[in-house]
């Protein structure tokens, strides 16, 4: 019997066969369902093909309604996303496509733009640190870092950038403005009058103008003066305006939020089921300031009946009012190093749905009865009302269930000891099908009243985190499962396969560690998981978990069902943090309306046209968000170190290119030694095997390579530490 993977895309192929025997003639839904007939192909099933097949860019709209295959197989559109060692990615329906720094033209980060792929007989240059250019992309034509395809800017079609901020230097009747953010390239000038009070070296927020053309830089005038790069605060809002981040709530939003009760009726509304009564309890970090889940576990029979409650944001939130809009442009919370930009107002966000303990709350409960093994047998779906007994933290039940003692109460140790087996049960069941447990170390940088950086600890999985987990991922599968089984509308979380070149390039590294398992060519995420577990107990564990990252593609939001790679998982869905997260709240609110039968009914039939580019949309906002924590935390780290220039540190390097070595230190800086300081011997880059060679000397620098450094420069405002050799 087929896969449900397996059956789509026997589907697709099957709309594809109708669309290329037409001539070319576009074709409906109505049209392709009538010629699939006999073949048991429902409207609703030709539809999910439809729209899998556009995003994949092997069909296009011609007119409202009626689709044809692609003829333009050169040139796509898509968002370009600039890294910052000046080369960039386009995301296209295709794939992602390569484009070298000089290949962007004026094109910057965030831009729409159309990309022309090069032909085969091209080749692409300029490849990121630690990347050779080799193979074929999957879109054609030459290829790019990672097997991307490779290509050129050919025009910009829409500027995502209204607002620059930069560094401010006078230069006599005018000014330029030199962007803090290194995905944007170009300096933005500025007239004599549009300055405010800036003054040389200042960091200024300028409005766009006129966008750069050819020849011509981009003009602007100065809007906020934030003040000197190493002034107290402006770092971090430094990060926060690069990433276009909002930091307040529009005085509509916020009376809008305060309008709403504290306190939850005590009388339910018909529909809602009263779980007040049942034993909860929440576990998250010791410092978080919301709760949007919480965990009911009690034996039956051989098994378990778990209760995952989440909470129940969509009741305060209906689409289309105020706070619905803005949580919808914010898509996401940001969790910077100093502060949290969250998605919904304080007042929902750490209050009215918090699920604090002792009071009552709305939530929304997935119930799943689970055997021994981690099967789970049965679910149910629907709206509650909880009343959560105990706020745990990760530390105090990683503590407890290490040492066996000291738990808050009998009923709390019961509780956790079997959350541990059935969580344990259900990873090893999802592993066993191959879903990927990478390992990972998140810093957190612990500041002072003044937000100076003090010293820096490594959160690392633990037991409790991985119960949590477990926990999650089992109720997104069910309620994506659910959703997918009833032919609903759904915003799901899809992963898609490695580009096989990519996986080469792995291949090569792996070589260079002497690991037993280097044929890696197939996609298959048990290979992923073996070598994982290879390097568990290796020096190079944390470095090949991220690489391995890297080689995959980015998980996404999408409008249409599709496989997750990562958790091998054929059905994958965000429904657990609606609180930080709005595709989150869009699944809610399709899940209450199935099971209300309302889906056809306002306020959802309104939402649920708009799927597609809200997934898009909440997508970016996220691939941003990460941006911004991880750059807020990398400022943070380069002024830790200013206070050890010239001392020595253990590190691993991260990555190698013709310029130098990127070395990693323990406490994940990362700084560069650059090829001008290895006066030792000419150094040429082996993009193959990822190392650098002395011409003389024969001696390597090699990725993966444990290695001592003397940090001999740090420029904070850049995050920016310069190395050498120790």
């Amino acid at each position: 019997m087929a896969s449900p993977l397996e059956a789509r895309v026997k589907i697709r192929k099957l709309v594809l066969k109708v669309l290329k025997s037409s001539g070319g003639a576009p074709r409906t839904i109505a049209d392709v369902t009538r010629e699939l007939a006999s073949d048991g192909i429902t409207a609703e099933q030709v539809d999910s093909s439809v729209k899998a097949l556009a995003h994949a860019g092997n069909i296009v709209e011609a007119k409202p309604g009626s689709w044809t295959l692609r003829r333009d197989k050169g040139v796509f559109t898509g968002r370009v996303s600039v890294t910052r060692n000046g080369y960039g990615f386009v995301s296209t329906p295709a794939g992602d496509v390569y484009v070298a720094g000089r290949d962007l033209r004026t094109a910057m980060h965030g831009d729409i733009v159309e990309v022309r792929l090069f032909s085969s007989t091209r080749r692409a240059q300029g490849g990121g640190p630690g990347s050779g250019v080799r193979g074929r992309g999957g879109a054609g034509g030459s290829a790019g870092p990672g097997g991307r395809a490779a290509g050129e800017v050919v025009e910009v079609t829409e500027r995502s950038n209204r607002t620059i901020v930069g560094r401010f230097e006078k230069q006599g009747a005018v000014a330029l403005v030199t962007p803090t953010d290194r995905r944007i390239r170009g300096d933005v000038m500025v007239d004599r009058g549009a300055f405010l009070e800036a003054k040389t070296g200042d960091i200024v927020v300028v409005r766009i103008t006129r966008y750069p053309t050819p020849g011509r830089v981009a003009q602007g005038v100065v809007e906020e003066v934030l003040g000197l790069p190493d002034a107290a605060g402006v770092d971090v809002e430094i990060v926060i305006r690069e990433h276009g981040l909002r930091t307040e709530f529009p005085g509509e939003v916020e009376d809008a939020a305060h309008a709403i009760p504290e306190a939850a009726p005590s009388e339910l509304e018909p529909g809602r089921v009263d779980l007040r009564e049942l034993f909860t309890i929440t576990i998250d970090p010791v410092d978080a300031r919301d709760f949007d889940d919480a965990i009911s576990l009690v034996r039956e029979g051989g098994g378990f009946r778990m209760w995952v409650h989440i909470a129940d944001v969509s009741h305060y939130v209906p689409w289309g009012t105020a706070i619905d809009e803005e949580a919808r442009e914010r898509a996401t919370s940001v969790y910077l190093v100093d502060r949290v930009l969250p998605m919904l107002p304080e007042r929902l966000s750490n209050g009215v749905c918090s699920l604090n303990p002792g009071v009552d709350r709305f939530t929304v409960t997935v119930e799943m009865g689970l055997d021994k093994t981690g099967l789970v047998e049965s679910t149910r779906f629907y709206p509650s009302a909880i009343r959560s007994d105990r706020r745990l933290d990760y530390d105090s039940v990683d503590r407890w269930l290490d040492t066996d003692r000291d738990f808050p109460d009998a009923t709390t140790e019961t509780l956790l000891k079997d959350f541990r087996m059935i969580a344990a049960s259900i990873g090893k069941r999802r592993v066993a099908r191959g879903g990927l447990d990478f390992e990972s170390a998140e810093p957190k940088v612990w500041l002072d009243a003044e937000g100076r950086p003090l010293n820096v600890t490594l959160r690392e999985r633990t037991v409790a985190t991985n119960m949590i987990e477990e926990a999650m991922i089992a109720a997104n599968e069910a309620v994506a499962r659910h959703m997918r089984d009833t032919d609903s509308p759904m915003v799901y979380r899809i992963h898609e396969d490695p580009e096989p070149d990519a996986l080469d390039q792995i291949a090569v590294i792996l070589s260079e560690f002497d690991y037993p398992m280097k044929d890696i060519g197939e996609a298959d995420p048990r290979t992923f998981q073996k070598i994982v577990e290879y390097a568990h107990t290796r020096p190079e564990r944390l470095l090949i978990n991220s690489l391995l990252l890297r080689a995959m593609k980015r998980a996404r939001y999408v409008d249409y069902l599709d496989s997750h790679f990562g958790l091998a998982s054929d059905a994958y869905c965000h429904f657990t943090s609606p609180i930080r997260r709005y595709p989150d709240l869009i699944v809610h609110r399709l899940l209450k309306a199935q099971l209300a039968n309302a889906l056809d009914k306002r306020p959802t039939s309104d939402m649920v046209p708009e799927l597609e580019w809200l997934a898009e949309h909440s997508s970016v906002m996220e691939r941003e968000a990460a941006s911004a924590e991880d750059q807020s935390v990398r400022v943070k780290l380069c002024e830790l170190l200013v206070d050890h220039v010239g001392e020595v540190f253990p590190g691993i390097i991260s990555s190698v290119s013709s310029f130098g070595a990127f070395v990693q230190l323990d406490n994940t800086a990362e700084g560069l030694v650059h090829v001008t300081v290895m006066s030792d011997d000419y150094y040429e880059f082996d993009a193959e095997r990822f190392l650098l060679r002395g011409e003389k000397s024969g001696k390597t620098w090699r990725l993966g390579q444990e290695v001592e450094v003397r940090i001999t420069d740090v420029v904070v405002s850049d995050r920016r530490i310069e190395m050498e050799w120790a």
